[in-house]
């Protein structure tokens, strides 16, 4: 899929607005947000969205990393095709930053063929009762993970447009989903699948439903991000996702 800086940035919007539903806090820093969280993740403390002139970009790092470094975390930056200037790979390698990870930015494809369904899995939107389940679902076995979903989950489905889907087998939440409806943009996250239920099809029955409903609300979007070039990317392909552009993640030695 070709490169669409309009596109593009209506998925960034929407994983911004996913953000600041719980997982973190976002400030404006006039050419740059800095995403702060309590999770141990370099992505979600770190520097996005530049938009500054070339004479600016320094003293801009200097207040970005100074924030974080109040935080108690390390300098991290999010670079995308809509960033600018485009000296700012070669600036952030001379603080001696690298690019520790990339990902994938992908968009549903409307003329992809139907996904195949596991007709014994039920897809049914969660309630305030099964917040717990489906934080248990998406964060395994990080302590962290699993109160910072719940305490997510909790705020969004109380925010418009949060949709968190379970896939169940014999009544049993075996996967999750959530999908954020943000106008016409909708944004796919949490996809997981407990370890044992896992290439049964049950992601993609629940992921067939998050993609009806998001074009049944009228979105001509439809899009989610997962780590280039891996399993899960080969798998979104399957369901008829495809890249449309990708993201470099720089961080400082020792944050990988």
């Amino acid at each position: 899929m070709d490169f669409d800086a309009a596109v593009a940035r209506r998925m960034l919007n929407n994983r911004n607005l996913r953000i600041t539903h719980g997982w973190g806090d976002i400030r404006d820093l006039r050419g740059a947000l800095a995403v702060t969280s309590d999770a141990p993740i370099a992505g979600l403390n770190s520097l996005h969205a530049f938009d500054v002139r070339e004479r600016d970009l320094e003293a801009l790092l200097d207040v970005g990393f100074a924030l974080l470094r109040a935080f108690d975390r390390d300098p991290a930056v999010e670079v995308t095709p809509l960033d600018r200037p485009k000296t700012l790979r070669r600036r952030l390698a001379r603080r001696r930053l690298s690019c520790a990870s990339q990902g994938s930015w992908m968009a549903h494809d409307h003329a992809a063929p139907p996904i195949v369904l596991n007709q014994d899995v039920e897809v049914r939107l969660a309630e305030p009762d099964d917040i717990r389940a489906f934080a248990s679902i998406v964060g395994g076995g990080a302590a962290w993970a699993r109160r910072l979903c719940a305490a997510t989950a909790s705020n969004a489905m109380q925010q418009r447009g949060n949709y968190y889907y379970l896939g169940c087998l014999d009544g049993v939440p075996v996967s999750t989903l959530h999908l954020l409806v943000d106008g016409a943009t909708a944004g796919v996250y949490a996809v997981n699948t407990l370890r044992a239920h896992r290439r049964k099809g049950v992601s993609s029955t629940v992921m067939a439903r998050a993609i009806a409903d998001a074009r049944a609300a009228g979105c001509d979007v439809i899009c989610l991000g997962c780590e280039a070039n891996s399993t899960a990317e080969r798998l979104y392909v399957k369901q008829g996702f495809e890249r449309t552009f990708t993201s470099d993640l720089w961080t400082a030695p020792g944050e990988r």
